[in-house]
């Protein structure tokens, strides 16, 4: 990974996931894990990674592409079924956008502009 992790985004990300009424594990700073924060949601747990981007271009594709090494962090945890990995991007208009990280694929969960997603023929993921 390059650069030390995006502290101020990872708190934003944690603050955003309370107010949805998750409940948030932020890890100390500068851990050694790949993965910033855990949620719970009911009987759903999700490793979280977060990422902040300099360009816009948020489709599945283009993650992929610029967030590789995050993903590929992401999927070398082992994973029991019952766990998830996501990946919240943020991006230069501040907006988030998260993505479930499958060991063979990528689906993006929601959009801050649910608009973006139906353009792209991607159905998000009611929070």
């Amino acid at each position: 990974m390059r650069g030390d992790p995006p502290h101020v985004a990872i708190g934003e990300a944690g603050r955003k996931a309370r107010a949805k009424g998750l409940m948030v594990f932020i890890l100390e700073p500068g851990g050694d894990l790949p993965f910033h924060f855990v949620i719970c949601d009911r009987d759903c747990i999700s490793l979280v990674r977060v990422r902040r981007l300099k360009y816009p271009g948020y489709g599945v594709a283009a993650i992929e592409q610029s967030c590789k090494n995050d993903i590929a962090a992401l999927r070398a945890i082992p994973m029991t079924p019952e766990i998830f990995r996501e990946l919240w991007v943020r991006g230069p208009d501040r907006h988030w956008h998260r993505y479930l990280i499958l060991p063979e694929s990528i689906e993006a969960l929601e959009n801050e502009h649910n608009d973006d997603l139906e353009k792209t023929g991607v159905t998000p993921i009611p929070s």
